[in-house]
């Protein structure tokens, strides 16, 4: 069944990329990738365009010291969606906007003639634009926990509870770790993003090659430190109540240890393709390292004695073959486009400068990782006090849980991409255009209950799937409430989090990510913490309703105060 329900994930965003690929609804571009279709931005007169001005932001907009902030000094801002929406950014002045559809009607004049014009009605978004947008990036986020989670379902068939708990740790420290490096596919997005927006496609190049120089160098530190200190690591995080677990944790953490470079040059290698509008590599490298990480685990688990062992082996193949077949696929399109010149080196080593431009662009995001995953990692130590039980039910909750996150991702994403043409449209009318917005919560909500529901089926009517063990069947069913509960509230807080993205809120974004974070490790630090394995996901579910709270309160101040500047 999760077999079923990946595999059909995965087909339907391939069929409607393919399906838009065949329509002509992903065009070549003149200049960069994920962009909405070209058409003139209303209002342009002598140079001035009110869609770059709801794109950046305005002092009506905000509070004038929040909105005057860059996009570089914020903490906590979505990593995921600061490539995505700088890549609309520098598409220019034309392309904001420009996919959105205001009703109109037909006038008839004095002398006969009919003449069309917009009617009062409020604009409404391009379904198929939201959907173009959407399906190739879907490719980006989905791969490494379809990885994780497959090995959860595999070793915890046919390997038992405690290579099920061991799983908890060991993906933890693999996971988390490559995940906190992901900054670089975000910061190497927008540089090439940037770059080919200015027409020079050398400096794309040399920015993509560089962002794998340094991929490649925190893989490689990233490795060593998990063959050269994994055991301790793996006690701190699993605790001394489930200290059994920490020798399958480490033979899983050193097998997956040498795919780190691998991982971390694939998330560059999948956000340069999108940022240069090739979206079929990173759907391909993401079915390539699907189809053979399942036969791979498979295999391994099932057919030898290797265990937990054997599923981290056919993860690590799975990861080696689709990074090679991406940056195959980018050595091959640069020798092509340079036949009479040198090509770029797949991997070149930056300057001084280069490098501090870079930082400049990866610093917010980073910390933004590093605030979710001391969230994340502190919830996984809290469990790891409980059990081997409770540890092994955690593993299966965490990895369902960052299968359905790019629900929510997606459409805060949305909220970026087609909110600044909405903002466009009340500054060029000067009425407030409130359906639209309407839509797009609405949309957040509904798509968090579907994921939330689907969330909860997985665990607590699904636990066969990933255990035999009677014990961690039942943590699971108990759970699984909360699991649906912290689905719904993640996408929403994304939704919403999108909105303020759009609008440039960077000074609240910053100091609410930096409260939150603190306050819940704070809680899970003190005398209150949770005790059972349940209490330990409330907290987790506390942290993504309060930012769900915070953002859609937040959303709705600013609404009042730019309907107040309208009126």
């Amino acid at each position: 069944m999760i077999m079923i329900m990946i595999l059909t994930r995965f087909s339907l965003v391939a069929l409607i990329c393919n399906r838009f690929r065949q329509s002509n609804a992903f065009p070549t571009p003149r200049r960069v990738a994920i962009s909405p279709r070209r058409t003139s931005c209303p209002g342009r007169q002598n140079g001035f365009s009110p869609c770059r001005i709801a794109l950046h932001g305005s002092n009506d907009d905000i509070n004038n010291n929040e909105q005057q902030n860059d996009i570089n000094d914020g903490f906590g801002v979505g990593e995921k969606t600061i490539g995505m929406r700088d890549l609309i950014r520098t598409n220019g002045d034309d392309e904001v906007g420009a996919d959105l559809l205001e009703p109109t009607k037909e006038i008839s004049t004095k002398d006969g003639s009919t003449k069309t014009t917009a009617t009062s009605a409020e604009p409404t978004l391009r379904p198929m634009a939201v959907l173009r947008f959407i399906a190739p990036t879907l490719a980006l986020w989905m791969a490494p926990p379809v990885m994780s989670l497959i090995d959860t379902s595999v070793v915890g068939r046919y390997c038992g509870p405690t290579d099920l708990a061991a799983l908890s740790p060991g993906c933890t420290l693999i996971d988390s770790s490559s995940y906190l490096f992901f900054f670089i596919a975000t910061a190497a997005t927008n540089l090439v993003a940037s770059a080919i927006a200015n027409g020079d496609d050398s400096e794309a190049e040399r920015i993509v090659s560089e962002a794998l120089f340094l991929a490649l160098c925190s893989g490689a530190f990233l490795g060593g430190l998990v063959l050269l200190a994994g055991s301790p690591i793996l006690m701190r995080i699993a605790g001394e109540a489930s200290a059994s677990v920490v020798p399958s944790a480490l033979k899983y953490a050193l097998v997956r240890a040498f795919g780190q470079p691998f991982v971390i040059m694939a998330s560059v290698a999948r956000a340069a393709a999108l940022a240069e509008k090739d979206t079929r590599g990173p759907l391909i490298s993401v079915g390539i390292a699907f189809v053979l990480n399942v036969i791979g685990t498979l295999t391994l688990v099932r057919k030898t004695t290797m265990g937990i062992t054997g599923a981290a082996i056919g993860t690590l193949c799975a990861d080696i073959v689709a990074t090679s077949f991406l940056l195959g696929r980018i050595k091959r399109k640069r020798k092509r486009s340079k036949k009479n010149s040198a090509a770029t080196p797949l991997v070149v080593v930056p300057s001084v400068q280069r490098f501090r431009r870079f930082v400049k662009y990866a610093a917010p995001v980073f910390f933004t990782i590093l605030g979710k995953s001391v969230v994340y990692n502190g919830i996984a130590m809290s469990v790891g006090r409980l059990g081997s039980v409770a540890l092994a039910a955690h593993q299966v909750l965490l990895r369902s849980f960052f299968f359905w996150c790019p629900v929510g991702d997606s459409v805060g994403m949305t909220s970026q991409v087609f909110l600044p043409g909405i903002l466009a449209e009340e500054r060029r009318t000067g009425e407030p255009r409130r359906g639209a917005k309407r839509l797009l919560f609405t949309t957040g909500v509904a798509a968090g209950l579907v994921a939330s529901v689907l969330a909860f089926l997985l665990p607590s009517r699904g636990a066969a799937l990933f255990t035999r063990d009677a014990r961690v069947a039942a943590a699971l069913r108990r759970t699984a409430p909360v699991l649906g509960l912290s689905i719904s509230m993640h996408a929403v807080a994304l939704t919403c989090e999108g909105m303020l993205l759009a609008q440039l809120d960077l000074g609240f974004l910053s100091r609410s990510y930096i409260v939150t974070t603190i306050a819940t490790g704070a809680l899970l630090l003190s005398p209150f913490r949770p005790t059972t394995l349940g209490g330990s996901w409330w907290i987790l579910a506390l942290f993504q309703g309060s930012r769900s709270i915070q953002f859609a309160f937040r959303n709705v101040i600013i609404s009042r105060r730019r309907e107040q500047k309208l009126a």
